[in-house]
């Protein structure tokens, strides 16, 4: 019996190692938990393109594991039954099911990447030209030129928001290209082209004055439903980005759509990176003999402060641990409570009597 207990809190033990272990691979490719095939496919070429080597020579190392970690998110993300397994049992659930002897696949083989960028026979980039962008394809060669602007929307959380996570669903009507559309070609030579560096990224940007260049597409409108997962320790402007999402025009393809994150302030918290602090008004009776006070916290929880001893105008006490989530592990900021005492504003002879002989 006791030979069984063991061996099942053995198993929960390193079942919850195993969980905690798990690498998130929609974190990876920064795309939510419900993303589409397409999204996928999106994220996984806009983040290639970055991170490839060699368009990060100063710092091929961390480029090289960066485009290995991604490629291997989209590997196991693009294929319906893995991603099945994935989303029930994690990255050990993976492991076990390629160990039981069915097809798994890892590395950088060429399904992957014409799947994506099309072609057969593995996956090429050509760096030669420096206004040909990613080379490759002359389909990726177009996609890259069309693309449209970022549109970028501040979107307003609450501290709780941040302290627990939140799914929330967004829901807009945009400007759309039917699914598949091709630009219309057009022969004409009133194209400029300039280079500029966004984000430490090399982009081409293609001005064009030709009526027919800029009616090159067919619009349409087309409602969408987003779900934007905030993590919990996401911070006041950080950025969650739906590749391919904007708004299309005539003559450019969707850009993509940047939701930056816009913090409300909060009545009783204020947050200093991954730390809180607070005010916490006292009165003098309470300074000079002690006190219990209960906080609500973010979660819900109540936490009750107990001081004996006497408390000063604006001296601190800590509550390690009680502070913000720290992103991408389970420690924690603490919370920071300065006490702010109030006096009264008049007293009686009596009262100053009292005190003179207690003080």
């Amino acid at each position: 019996m006791n030979r069984n207990i063991f061996f099942i809190l053995f198993s929960l033990l390193l079942l919850f190692t195993l969980v905690l272990c798990n690498t998130d691979y929609y974190k990876t490719l920064n795309i939510p938990k419900n993303a589409s095939p397409e999204q996928i496919k999106r994220a996984f070429k806009e983040l290639t393109k970055k991170y490839h080597p060699d368009r990060n020579k100063g710092n091929k190392a961390e480029a090289e594991k960066k485009y290995s970690q991604i490629s291997h998110a989209y590997e196991i993300l693009s294929d319906e039954k893995k991603r099945s397994i994935y989303d029930r049992y994690g990255e050990e659930g993976l492991k076990q099911h390629e160990r039981g002897g069915h097809p798994g696949g890892g590395g950088f083989g060429g399904d992957i990447f014409s799947d994506i960028f099309g072609g057969g026979g593995g996956f090429h980039f050509n760096f030669g030209d420096p206004f040909g962008g990613m080379g490759g394809d002359n389909n990726d060669n177009e996609e890259e030129e069309f693309k449209g602007p970022e549109l970028r929307i501040p979107l307003e959380v609450t501290l709780e928001n941040l302290y627990n996570g939140k799914l929330m669903t967004f829901r807009r009507v945009r400007t759309a290209h039917e699914s598949g559309a091709k630009p219309k070609k057009c022969e004409c030579r009133n194209k400029a082209i300039k280079v500029v560096v966004m984000n430490g990224v090399m982009k081409r940007i293609t001005e064009n004055n030709c009526e027919e260049c800029k009616n090159r597409f067919n619009v349409i409108q087309k409602a969408t439903a987003l779900t934007i997962q905030i993590d919990k320790g996401m911070r006041d402007g950080e950025e969650i980005v739906f590749y391919g999402e904007g708004d299309a025009t005539r003559s450019h393809r969707s850009g993509d759509l940047i939701f930056v994150l816009k913090a409300r302030p909060h009545q009783t918290f204020v947050r200093q990176n991954d730390d809180l602090k607070m005010k916490l008004q006292i009165s003098l009776k309470e300074s000079l003999t002690g006190l219990v006070k209960v906080i609500k916290h973010l979660d819900g929880r109540k936490l009750t402060v107990k001081i004996d001893d006497v408390i000063k105008p604006g001296s601190i006490r800590v509550l390690k641990g009680e502070g913000m989530p720290r992103k991408d592990s389970s420690a924690k900021g603490d919370l920071y409570i300065e006490f702010d005492v109030v006096f009264p504003n008049t007293l009686t002879n009596e009262q100053k009597q009292e005190l003179s002989k207690i003080l």
